[in-house]
């Protein structure tokens, strides 16, 4: 087995990615600054210079990861892109209009179920979606940092 973490940090928030066997199991996005380490993955160094420089990018810069994605559903997965594609750094949707967006348009809550679950908070952006009457609705690591992610993303803020 060939499990490690790798963490990186900025002002705002620390980012922990968990490999196994060389995927990408999860990210561990947080408003608690934890002590950053040497990169260590392949990716590391891409991956530190992408959060440490969160404010002043102009568009996700994520490489192509290998992700584990061996216990999602295809519905998960069908969700996470679509959230990627449609909901670039800036842009903001809502639950409803991702399932719509998915082919399931009455599937809100389930969007936001996948939304609770998923492994890898900042990679697909699940800060960007916003409750159908434009709230902030839920994130897990706190509705501040949701609201300092989509700030420093220059997206619009629900009033």
């Amino acid at each position: 087995m060939n499990d490690f973490s790798e963490t990186f940090a900025n002002r705002w928030f620390s980012v922990t990615f968990v490999w196994r066997d060389g995927l990408l199991v999860q990210t561990d996005l947080s408003a608690e600054l934890k002590a950053a380490t040497p990169p260590k993955s392949p990716y590391g160094a891409v991956l530190e210079r992408i959060v440490t420089q969160y404010g002043d990018l102009h568009a996700d810069e994520w490489p192509d990861l290998p992700l584990d994605r061996r216990n999602l559903s295809e519905f998960t997965m069908t969700v996470l892109d679509n959230l990627r594609l449609h909901a670039p750094r800036g842009i903001v949707t809502t639950y409803g209009r991702l399932a719509a967006l998915c082919g399931s348009p009455r599937a809100a809550r389930a969007v936001g179920g996948v939304m609770a679950r998923n492994p890898w908070p900042l990679l697909y952006p699940c800060h960007r979606v916003l409750a159908a009457n434009l709230g902030l609705g839920g994130f897990g690591p706190g509705i501040e940092l949701k609201k300092t992610l989509l700030t420093l993303e220059k997206a619009p803020l629900p009033t």
